[in-house]
């Protein structure tokens, strides 16, 4: 195998395993935010699905409008948070495979080619 070939290989398995990380790394991303009165606490995945709520003693005093009304802007939240953590990640990600793109590649003569 040549060593330009070795290199495109090699270029290949970092993105490779940097996809993975992402990929691995955005299934962790969880977000919870709690409302000022403490009355709702929402929790949401990176994809911003709810996988928490719960309801504090004060939520007992709100009116049923008032509790949903909460609860949904309490979840937003969450899932506001969730995309910032998410976005930042995939700025990260976008970062280092672009670096990844403009690497030399070496060839058997001892050349490098420069990506454009």
């Amino acid at each position: 195998m040549t060593s330009l070939a070795q290199s495109v290989i090699a270029r290949a398995i970092k993105q490779r395993d940097l996809m993975q990380a992402m990929t691995e790394q955005s299934k962790t991303i969880t977000a919870r935010v709690t409302s000022r009165d403490r009355a709702v606490s929402a929790e949401v995945d990176g994809l911003g699905s709810l996988t928490g709520l719960w309801l504090g003693p004060p939520a007992s005093r709100l009116d049923p409008d008032a509790l949903a009304t909460l609860i949904v802007e309490t979840a937003h939240a969450a899932a506001r948070l969730a995309a910032e953590r998410y976005n930042f990640l995939l700025k990260e990600f976008t970062a280092r495979m672009e670096e990844l793109q403009k690497s030399p590649l070496a060839r058997s003569d001892g050349t490098v080619i420069e990506p454009r």
